[in-house]
C-alpha cells in the first residue's frame, strides 16, 4: 500500500514519514489508530487512519477556531462601535481556520488519501473559505451587522456550517475506529475518547453561539429582579405584554439550550458508554463560554452551570447510559435536564430572593425539558423493525406415475383415450 512519498511497511504496521502509524488489526498504545478499514497491507490499499495524537491535534486546532469565534462574539457584545472587518479578534478566528486547514490538508497529502472521518472536513474547508471571502465582501459593502442580525447573516451561517463540519472531525474519526477497545457499550477512559468528547462539546458550543440570545446561561430573565426591572421600565399596560413576551421567548430558550447542552452527551451514548467526566466537559465548557460572550457580566450563571454539570455527572455515573441499554439512556434523558435546570432555578431563587416566573411556568419548563430530550431518544433509538417470518415450505408435488401396459400402446397409436 502506498501511504506516502516513501511508504515503509514493517510487520503489521504501515508508517508514513512524518505521519501517524496504523496497524492492520487494531489500535495499539498511544497511537490509537488502526483497524481493518484503515490499515495496512499492500493488497488492501486502504488509507491509514488518523492516530489518537492526530485527532487530539485536530481538536486543539478547532478549539482555536471556536475560541476565536467566541472572542469575536465578545467583542461585538461589549464593543458595539466596531465598524471594520480587520480586527484582532477576526485575526484569531481566521488564523485558527488557516491552522486547521493546513493540518487537514497535510494529513491528506501525506497519506495520499483521506483518512476516515476527514472527508467532510474537506467540504467544511471549502464552505468556510467561500463564506469567509463572502463575509469580508459583505462587511465592506454593507458594514458590520448588529445584534441578532449578525448571527443570522447568510455569510455567517455559511461560516457556521463550515466550522461545524471541521470541529466534528475528531468525533467522526473515533466513531469509525474499529478498535475493539472502543466497541459499543464498553467503558472507556476519558483520555482515550477525549477527541470525540471535546468534539461534541465544541459542536454544542457552536450551536449555542448562534442562538445565544435564547440561552438561559447567557442572560438571566427568570429572576424576580428582572421582573421588577421590567415593571419599573414600562407602564402597567406595557408590563403585562412585555412580561408575557419574556415567558414566550424564555421557555423555548430552555428547550433549545437543553438540546445544546445534552444533545452531545446523547450522541456519545449512541456509540459508547460516556466516560467519567464527559458531562463536566460538555456542559461545563458551554456554561463558561456563554458567559464569556458578555465578559462574565453575570458570573453567577456560570457558577450555576458548573454546579449543574456536577449534578448531571453524578446522574450519568448512576444511570450508566450506553448503546446497548436504551432504558438507561431514556432514564438519564428524562432526569438530567430537570436536574440541571432545577439547580439553575434554585440558585437564582436563593440568590435573588425569588423567581419572576410563576410556579406553573418554571415547573412546566422543567418537565418539558426532560420530555424534549426523552423524545430525542425515541428518534435515535427507534423500536426494532420486525422481521417477517419465512413462508412455510410446501411439500413438492410428485409427478404422475407413467402409464404402462396395453393402455400406453393404445395411446401411442391412436393419440386419444
Amino acid at each position: 500500500m502506498r501511504s506516502g512519498p516513501t511508504a515503509e511497511t514493517t510487520g503489521t504496521t504501515t508508517r508514513t514519514p512524518g505521519g501517524p502509524a496504523s496497524g492492520a488489526s487494531g489500535a495499539s498504545g498511544a497511537s490509537g489508530a488502526s483497524g481493518a478499514s484503515g490499515a495496512s497491507g499492500a493488497s488492501g490499499g486502504a488509507v491509514p487512519r488518523m492516530s489518537l495524537a492526530g485527532d487530539l491535534l485536530t481538536l486543539v486546532l478547532t478549539l482555536w477556531l471556536v475560541g476565536g469565534l467566541f472572542l469575536d462574539g465578545w467583542a461585538h457584545n461589549t464593543r458595539p462601535q466596531l465598524e471594520t472587518f480587520f480586527t484582532p479578534w477576526h485575526a484569531v478566528f481566521y488564523s485558527g481556520f488557516v491552522a486547521t486547514a493546513a493540518w487537514v490538508c497535510w494529513s491528506v497529502w501525506v497519506r495520499r488519501g483521506v483518512p476516515q472521518g476527514y472527508g467532510l472536513a474537506l467540504a467544511g474547508l471549502a464552505i468556510f473559505l467561500l463564506s469567509g471571502v463572502g463575509d469580508m465582501a459583505w462587511h465592506l459593502a454593507f458594514g458590520i451587522e448588529r445584534n441578532i442580525a449578525a448571527l443570522l447573516s447568510p455569510t455567517h451561517l455559511g461560516l457556521f456550517c463550515g466550522a461545524f463540519l471541521l470541529i466534528t472531525t475528531p468525533l467522526r474519526s473515533q466513531w469509525a475506529d474499529p478498535d475493539p477497545a472502543l466497541g459499543a457499550g464498553r467503558q472507556v477512559r476519558l483520555a482515550r475518547l477525549l477527541p470525540a468528547v471535546g468534539s461534541v462539546a465544541l459542536a454544542g458550543c457552536l450551536s449555542a453561539f448562534i442562538f445565544m440570545y435564547l440561552h438561559p446561561l447567557y442572560e438571566n430573565i427568570v429572576s424576580i429582579g428582572h421582573r421588577d426591572g421590567l415593571q419599573a421600565e414600562f407602564d402597567a399596560f406595557q408590563f403585562v405584554d412585555v412580561s408575557q413576551q419574556n415567558i414566550e421567548v424564555g421557555v423555548p430558550g430552555f428547550i433549545f439550550a437543553t438540546a445544546f447542552l445534552f444533545g452531545p452527551l446523547l450522541f456519545l451514548a449512541r456509540r459508547w458508554r460516556p466516560p467519567a467526566g464527559s458531562a463536566l466537559v460538555v456542559i461545563g465548557v458551554q456554561a463558561l463560554m456563554m458567559q464569556a460572550l458578555v465578559g462574565f457580566r453575570d458570573p453567577g450563571l456560570a457558577v450555576l452551570g458548573l454546579l449543574g454539570a456536577v449534578a448531571v455527572e453524578a446522574l450519568l455515573r448512576l444511570t450508566g447510559p450506553s448503546p446497548s441499554s436504551p432504558p438507561r439512556v431514556r432514564a438519564f434523558c428524562a432526569l438530567a435536564p430537570p436536574l440541571f435546570w432545577g439547580v439553575y432555578f434554585a440558585g437564582i431563587g436563593l440568590h435573588d430572593g425569588g423567581l419572576g416566573w410563576k410556579g406553573e411556568v418554571w415547573g412546566g419548563t422543567l418537565v418539558w425539558s426532560g420530555l424534549s430530550l426523552l423524545a430525542l431518544t425515541m428518534v435515535m433509538w427507534p423500536p426494532a423493525v420486525p422481521v417477517p417470518a419465512p413462508a412455510p415450505v410446501s411439500a413438492p408435488v410428485s409427478a404422475p406415475a407413467p402409464v404402462s401396459g396395453p393402455t400406453a400402446s393404445a395411446l401411442d397409436a391412436d393419440g386419444a383415450v
